[in-house]
């Protein structure tokens, strides 16, 4: 049996790109899948598009070097196909596929959208936006960071800086460094705050000033030297409040992502297999086929912990985990 620090060794080799013909080396991320009752067996090819099926209700499975998920004979697992939210579309056996995993997965996609909510302290001091300096602390009265994408997947900080320009009115601006080289605003970028703390977007205190393009700050654009050019909408519409209480970022989110590794491979108790990835992309590939017999004792042994139909055992009937007269699958988690 393989050490764990070999299985680690392989894995990392795979994950690399390593393209070796052996066997041994392309064996990564074996387990052992069960059956919670001995008399439900899950579905295996017996080679690639066969479609001659052996039944097992305990058997070691692990990816081969083409990345399908096989017994040790090379049979692949079968499953059945699910919609997006993880819903069997058909249980028949005809559609099955094998499970084939992607040890990556997506293009890029650069950052488009930063969601912030925040409290600003109405008690902060005042400060003039015109001595800014993002290197001198007590030019500014907050600030804030938050990891963004670019279109080649590198990842950037943007940080944010607050600035109390009027007490009495309740005004701040703010400034934007992206990688702590300072972006020059092209529109402004007021956030105004009414008597209650609310944010002020219809100057409903007759301060004669209001938030910017209403809390939802578009096509603040900042150059990139060897990627596309990120072009972001700022959203502070949601909770972003000015009360006489602390500095606090509640919330602060950015879309995009980059290219993900495989990080986490799941199957659950109702047969659902899910790929989850680094980059927090997460793919749904399919429940496992299981199959019942009326007379599973008579099934013909195959070794291996196969299982082969016979005409005493009588025919298939096909279903998913935890439906119909199935019962569970034994949930596995493997961790790349």
């Amino acid at each position: 049996m393989r050490s764990i620090k070999y299985l680690l060794v392989i894995s990392l080799l795979i994950l690399g790109g390593c393209d070796s013909d052996s066997d041994e080396q392309a064996h990564i991320g074996e387990f052992i899948l069960q059956t919670a009752v001995e008399t439900d067996f899950f579905v295996l090819e017996k080679e690639l598009d066969s479609r001659e099926f052996y039944y097992s209700n305990s058997n070691a499975l692990h990816f081969d070097k083409y990345g399908y998920l096989v017994n040790g004979s090379g049979s692949p697992l079968l499953v059945f196909p699910v919609d997006p939210n993880g819903n069997s579309t058909s249980v028949s056996i005809g559609t099955s596929e094998p499970v084939q995993i992607n040890y990556t997965t997506g293009s890029p996609k650069a950052t488009d959208r930063v969601s912030i909510s925040t409290n600003l302290p109405q008690n902060s001091g005042e400060l003039s936006v015109n001595e800014f300096d993002k290197n001198e602390p007590l030019t500014f009265n907050h600030s804030t960071s938050v990891s963004v994408i670019d279109s080649l997947g590198d990842v950037h900080i943007l940080t944010f800086y607050f600035i109390h320009v009027s007490v009495e009115n309740n005004t701040w601006e703010f400034r934007v460094a992206l990688d702590d080289n300072p972006v020059q605003p092209t529109t402004e970028q007021v956030l105004d705050f009414d008597l209650s703390g609310l944010m002020d977007i219809n100057d409903d205190d007759l301060d004669g000033f209001v938030t910017t393009e209403n809390g939802l700050i578009e096509n603040i654009n900042i150059p990139l030297s060897y990627a596309n050019d990120l072009n972001i909408t700022l959203d502070f519409t949601s909770d972003t409040t000015s009360f006489n209480s602390n500095f606090e970022v509640t919330s602060i989110d950015a879309s995009g992502f980059y290219t993900g590794r495989i990080k986490e491979f799941k199957i659950e108790s109702n047969g659902l297999i899910t790929f989850y990835y680094t980059n927090g992309q997460d793919k749904l590939v399919g429940r496992v086929a299981l199959a019942k017999f009326f007379s599973p004792y008579n099934l013909q042994p195959l070794g291996n912990s196969l299982w082969a139909e016979t005409e005493d055992s009588g025919i298939p009937i096909y279903g998913e985990p935890e439906a119909a007269n199935f019962d569970s699958i034994i949930p596995i988690v493997h961790d790349f």
